[in-house]
Order: structure tokens, then C-alpha cells, then sequence
């Protein structure tokens, strides 16, 4: 009996270690993400910008463009390396845990939904979330 209590309490514990691992780390990878995605919005601006500098000036430089164009693919990238880093570790946490795909937590919100600018993020689950919000969209914790 009080080493079936035993292993039951080990049991727990290792869940929520392995939860709490896996939360920060999830929350590591969305805020990579959410600065890929701010530098992503401030190439597509200074494209524009100087595009239409160049325009007005009557040089165009297409090589120009093409630059900030390159670095916008691969942040991209590095966006889609992210999210699939992600769906890893939710994988492997469900392996770790036991849990099939009916009880464990539904997938992240990808941050392309998230809102853009000076999001704030929730310190319980670690969701983006428009800086003028009071309670979480997705777990409902108090934000301010």
C-alpha cells in the first residue's frame, strides 16, 4: 500500500516536471517566433519605404529589394523550423506522459494569429495577446 502511494506520488511529480519543462519551453520557441514575426513586419516596411524612395528618385535597384526580400525568407524559415519544433515537443510530451491525442492539450495558437506590435504575453500559458486586453483569450488568467 505505501508503495503504491509512493510511485503514485513519483508518478505526479514527474508529470508536472515534465509539464513545467515542456511549458517553458513552448514559451521559449513563442517568443522566437513572435520576434521573427516583428522583424519579418519591419523588413516588409523598409522594403517599401526604399522601394518607394528608389521609385520616386526614378533608380529603381530591384538587387536592392531583392535583399530585404532574402532576409524575409529566411526568417520565414526559421519561423517554420520553429513550429515544427513545437508540434515535436507536443509529440513527445504526449509520448512521455501517456496521453493520447483526445486528452492532451489542443496545439498552440500559431503566433501569425497573434496580434502584432507590443503584444502582451500571458505568464500561464504563454499566449500573445493585444496589450489593451484584461483576461487571457485562451486560458482566461488575469492579465492585469
Amino acid at each position: 500500500m505505501a508503495l503504491d502511494l509512493k510511485q503514485g506520488i513519483s508518478k505526479q511529480i514527474t508529470k508536472i516536471n515534465m509539464k513545467t519543462s515542456t511549458f517553458l519551453e513552448e514559451n521559449k520557441i513563442k517568443t522566437y517566433i513572435a520576434t521573427l514575426e516583428t522583424d519579418i513586419h519591419d523588413l516588409k516596411m523598409k522594403a517599401g519605404e526604399t522601394g518607394y524612395a528608389m521609385w520616386s528618385a526614378g533608380k529603381f535597384d530591384v538587387a536592392q529589394i531583392e535583399s530585404f526580400y532574402r532576409e524575409i525568407a529566411v526568417k520565414q524559415r526559421q519561423i517554420q523550423e520553429q513550429e515544427q519544433q513545437m508540434r515535436e515537443l507536443i509529440m513527445k510530451n504526449q509520448q512521455v506522459l501517456g496521453q493520447n491525442s483526445a486528452e492532451a492539450a489542443p496545439p498552440p495558437v500559431t503566433p501569425a494569429a497573434a496580434p502584432a506590435g507590443n503584444a502582451v504575453f500571458c505568464p500561464k500559458c504563454g499566449e500573445a495577446c493585444a496589450p489593451t486586453v484584461n483576461f487571457c483569450k485562451r486560458c482566461g488568467n488575469k492579465l492585469r
